[in-house]
């Protein structure tokens, strides 16, 4: 009993079933997280390592290089880099995409344990780190008021905990301020008075603030856990604390008549000025001129961004209730909210898609019944997709709901081949019922091949989604939902509209209904109006069938000129998406100081008042740290924010404000800029699009040659580039301490305790911490500053050797002022120095990259020790294109076998093929209209217009057989088969077409990204169905027409032989 048959039969389960699969799908969708892109798992791994004390150069040639030299042999990896700071190691890991990353973890700590022990005494245990986009904030507060900096500071930082108890909230930190700190400040004199080093002063403070857990006593039956209690408890403990004992006298001085010796106590008191102060200022915050802190607020993995943003919003609304009068809370940055828009814009699209599709099919079907039983299709697989998607753990983002909206318009296809057959058996007399089955039976294979089809072209999308990195695993979601939708359609087609046209929706029968009044007189002429559609097509076909030549040889003509057309267009790695924030990052020179720094961003926001339109904030960072937290702020760097109103509501928009801020870079020599837009979602493109890898061994020499490159492309590249920067900065100003080791050694001393004593007393030590009220508060111990603003004061430093002695830094070593690189940077274990620059605006990334190239082989000389390497965009896309081209061709070859095996022919799949190179004449032309570039999108829509543009092909091919079995002539089967299957073709056509034209069209804010899929996929199923109709009766007419011919000449020479053979037979009788 086949499956359409048992449902005709239990129409009540059936639609019971429907209802509760939709209800189920309508209670997921409203828990379905929401997000902009897909949750991906990026493959990155960092190691960090801390080295106290130690220049860029030592870091790396003492930790970065036998990490990396461990870590090379980790198994997965496609790039291994590494940062070497003042201080610290980076080193950075990209694994395989869909590597399993807890086992390589796992070997990554193995291969860490291993080089443990190679490490300097003095570096800390490297730390691994995964790298997550989670860790971007979702959302920014600004805390103003009048108060200063540190009482701002303390109150947000009061709010951290109400704030991380907000489900889906992990975690939320202050920016700007100043952190409360118990200061202690010893003048050099004291010191020397009391024969005393800074770090003796933090050691002593950390021995008298200590808890010790003494075990237990026992008594009656009562364990009575023992503690000593040796913590501070207010200042005055601190203050009051002993550091030494100095004596005083002695006996020989008794003997002579003199005092007794005594021992007098050395208290904190006495040698230094304690009190409750903060730690240096780091960074400024300023909103919209107004000094304040910054609250960053970051999101739970996996967890719904909208819904943790509106419970955010809502807790904080609580608290700016209960805010004092003088303190005022400001909203300044909200991801979430052009993530709402963007996945609005799209389900809007897909909504509006449907309601067209829906119209067509009003139009063609001309039956109010007809259209609702296929209009229920869309909103009921799309229904039961989400569902899925919510059980399978997807998020609703723009690629998911681009694949829903790609399908919204293919749905129907399978319901209207079901449909359509329902109502032929129901116009030859038939009931309801058997009408519906045996209507359903006859299709179902040939619309499970059709989709089969389109669903086949995305199995080599998922097996090589590993080699499209991070474009893979943002399509995974578009490929899940257009291959579950699509078998949900299948699934209502054969089950679920045979139950309707056969119970609650029956159509058709030779009584059909008549409409009447304005409806009837419509009916009339779209009737009339098809019909002589249907003879215009059909005259057309006998046309074309005459003139087979001339209709090849346009058909061809317009291709080979496409593919010409294909340069002039230009291409990008992924298009651009229009923006609600610019942010203009500066770079002063190194060593710049906080101040200054504030001062610039303070002149450029001046510039923004005065000259852009329709901005809604400005905020100011100065001393800005990198974006993922790793490594502390920086004084001579800053950022400035331009927040700006949805884009319909923009006066200036980004481009013109870009425009505006670049006037103005050349009244700041010495700094560099870089303007970039959106927040962080996008793929490619920005300040990075291009990009000349200078490696060498010698960095001097890789310095050089690139700062000549940078200079090359600001002075000759204008027309191309904007802001072309070098990932290493000039030196940072630095007093090395050259230090004689023999005499070193002589005095009893070692570089680490030296170098240890030189930064408590320069830098300053935490001592312990100071509890108080639950908060931890750190004792920071340093000189007093009159003590620490010359190079002269590092000779008046004192190190303490094994005996006690106290020796001047002076007696063994002597300071020399220069400079260090800030940081050196390796890739593959190599050194490099990566020129960066964005591309200008419409500027096609294939030209500007081979003009980067040939200005460079012209103007810069070649150097053996130095190699230069082109990376960016242009790398990115060519590397995206040459997978695509593998995955294409392997759709090809399985749509191909699906057709094969539903023909039994070999020819008949080959003649349908022939449809898909015509698809790309339709989509240069709807982008060279459109004036958009080609990009790793419209790869995307290729493939999947290698599913959908073949079942008009193979529609046509199996009616035009079904004709020529039942015995008509070759010709006329063609033209007949033609007339016959164009409303079909055209109905399923513009269902498709329509569906995508809101998403083609108008993208919207945010969804730009797959606005070249929808383009894409209409041009070239609009076009390739337009050839497809007249193309392939010629083709079919011409390959079996040979075929003909063939097999006529085989039954001559077959007659020729029976008839000697005969004649033969003849001659001996």
């Amino acid at each position: 009993m086949s499956l359409s048959k048992t449902a005709v039969n239990r129409p009540t389960t059936i639609l019971i079933l429907f209802t509760v699969l939709a209800a189920l799908g309508m209670y997921a969708t409203m828990d379905l997280p929401l997000d902009l892109l897909p949750d991906i798992e990026l493959p990155y791994v960092a190691i960090s390592t801390v080295y106290p004390g130690a220049g860029p150069e030592e870091v790396e040639r003492r930790v970065t290089r036998p990490v990396e030299s461990a870590l090379s042999g980790v198994s997965g990896i496609e790039y291994l880099g590494s940062q070497s700071s003042s201080n610290s190691s980076m080193v950075y890991i990209q694994l395989t995409f869909g590597s399993n990353l807890d086992e390589s973890m796992n070997d990554i700590r193995a291969k860490l344990d291993y080089v443990k022990g190679t490490l300097p005494d003095d570096a800390e245990t490297p730390m691994i780190f995964k790298m997550d986009p989670t860790m971007i904030p979702i959302m920014f507060y600004a805390i103003s008021g009048n108060r200063t900096p540190e009482e701002l500071y303390q109150y947000a930082d009061d709010l951290v905990p109400r704030l991380e108890q907000i489900d889906g909230v992990a975690t939320a930190y202050v920016i700007g301020g100043r952190e409360r700190a118990i200061v202690i400040e010893i003048p050099r004199d004291r010191l020397q008075a009391y024969n005393l080093t800074v770090t003796q002063v933090s050691q002593m403070l950390a021995a008298q603030n200590i808890q010790i857990a003494g075990g237990t006593i026992t008594e009656a039956d009562l364990n009575y856990a023992i503690s000593t209690v040796g913590e501070y408890k207010n200042l005055e403990d601190i203050r009051n604390t002993v550091i030494t004992y100095k004596q005083r006298g002695s006996v020989d001085d008794a003997q002579r008549g003199g005092p007794m010796p005594s021992v007098t106590t050395v208290r904190l008191r006495d040698i230094a000025n304690v009190y409750d102060g903060y730690k240096d200022q780091t960074s400024m915050y300023y909103f919209d001129g107004e000094p304040c802190v910054r609250m960053a607020i970051q999101k739970q993995s996996g967890t719904n961004s909208v819904k943790t943003a509106r419970a955010v919003q809502k807790r904080m609304a609580e608290i700016i209730i209960d805010a004092p009068s003088d303190v005022t809370i400001t909203e300044t940055g909200n991801t979430t909210d052009i993530i709402q828009r963007s996945v609005d814009n799209v389900a809007s699209s897909a909504i509006q898609g449907a309601i067209f599709a829906i119209i067509i099919l009003f139009i063609f079907l001309r039956s109010l019944r007809s259209t609702i039983i296929i209009g229920l299709t869309i909103p009921i697989s799309l229904i039961i997709t989400l569902g899925i998607m919510y059980f399978s753990g997807m998020t609703l983002n723009i690629m998911t709901l681009a694949g829903l909206a790609l399908g919204v318009g293919m749905l129907v296809d399978n319901s209207i081949v079901i449909l359509e057959n329902i109502y032929s058996y129901r116009e030859k007399g038939a009931k309801p019922k058997p009408a519906a089955i045996l209507g359903s039976q006859e299709m179902v294979l040939a619309i499970s091949a059709s989709t089969l089809t389109t669903i086949c072209v995305f199995l080599p999308l998922i097996m090589y989604r590993k080699e499209l990195e991070v474009i893979g695993e943002i399509f995974q979601g578009l490929a899940f939902t257009v291959v579950i939708s699509l078998l949900c359609s299948l699934i209502v087609a054969i089950v679920l509209v045979p139950v309707l046209t056969s119970k609650y929706f029956k159509i058709g029968g030779k009584n059909r209904r008549t409409y009447t009044g304005f409806f009837g007189k419509l009916d009339l002429r779209l009737g009339n109006f098809f019909t002589r559609l249907d003879d215009s097509y059909f005259k057309s076909i006998r046309w074309v069938l005459r003139h087979k030549l001339i209709t090849i040889g346009t058909i061809v003509g317009l291709f080979v000129l496409s593919i010409a057309l294909i340069p002039v267009l230009g291409f990008v790695y992924m298009p651009e998406s229009a923006s609600d924030r610019i942010q203009l990052d500066v770079t002063l020179p190194v060593g710049t100081k906080l101040e200054t720094t504030e001062a610039v961003l303070k002149q450029f926001e001046q510039f923004v008042v005065r000259e852009v339109k329709g901005y809604k904030s400005i905020s100011l960072l100065a001393g800005a740290s990198d974006g993922w937290g790793f490594g502390g702020e920086s004084s001579y760097k800053g950022q400035l924010t331009i927040d700006l109103p949805e884009l319909s509501k923009q006066i200036d928009n980004e481009e013109q404000i870009k425009e505006k801020l670049r006037s103005h870079f050349g009244e700041f020599p010495g700094a560099t800029f870089n303007i970039t837009a959106g927040r962080g979602g996008g793929v490619g493109g920005g300040s990075k699009a291009v990009q000349v890898k200078v490696k060498s061994e010698d960095l001097d020499k890789a310095r050089t040659m690139a700062i000549a490159i940078r200079d090359l492309l600001a002075e000759k590249a204008k027309e191309h580039v904007t802001e072309p920067s070098i990932s290493l900065q000039d030196g940072l100003p630095q007093v090395d301490i050259v230090i004689d080791r023999e005499r070193l050694y002589n005095l009893g001393l070692n570089i680490a305790s030296v170098g240890q004593e030189i930064r408590a007393n320069i830098a300053g030590t935490t001592a312990t911490k100071y509890r108080e009220e639950g908060e931890e508060i750190d004792i920071v111990v340093k000189l007093d500053e009159i003590d620490r603003t010359k190079l002269g004061d590092l000779e008046q430093i004192f190190v303490t050797n094994a005996q006690g002695e106290k020796i001047p830094v002076s007696s063994f070593a002597r300071y020399a002022e220069g400079t260090s690189p800030i940081s050196i940077t390796r890739e593959n274990q190599s050194r490099i120095i990566t020129v960066s620059a964005g591309t200008t605006t419409g500027a096609s990334i294939n030209v500007v990259q081979k003009a980067v190239e040939k200005l460079i082989q012209e103007e810069i000389p070649k150097d053996p020790a130095v190699r230069i390497e082109y990376g960016g965009d242009y790398e990115d896309l060519m590397k995206a294109i040459r997978q695509f081209v593998i995955i294409i061709f392997m759709a090809i070859i399985l749509v191909f076998a699906v057709m094969a095996s539903q023909f039994e022919s070999f020819l008949d799949p080959f003649i349908v093929l022939f449809t898909m190179p015509l698809t790309v004449i339709g989509i240069v032309i709807l982008y060279g209209i459109m004036g958009q570039k080609l990009n790793v999108m419209t790869a995307v829509g290729m493939l999947i217009l290698v599913g959908i543009i073949v079942n008009n092909g193979i529609v046509l091919v199996d009616y035009t057989n079904l004709l020529r079995k039942r015995g008509m002539a070759l010709k006329d089967a063609c033209a007949e088969a033609a007339r016959s299957r164009l409303r079909p073709i055209l109905m399923t056509t513009l269902t498709t077409v329509l569906g995508l034209t809101p998403m083609a069209f108008f993208p919207g804010e945010g969804s730009e990204m797959v606005q070249p899929i929808g383009q894409t996929v209409l041009g070239g199923l609009s076009f390739g169905t337009l050839m497809t109709l007249f193309l392939m009766p010629v083709l079919y007419y011409g390959f079996n027409r040979i075929r003909e011919k063939r097999d006529i000449k085989k039954e001559l020479r077959i007659t020729e032989k029976l008839a000697r053979i005969e004649s033969k037979r003849s001659g001996i009788l």
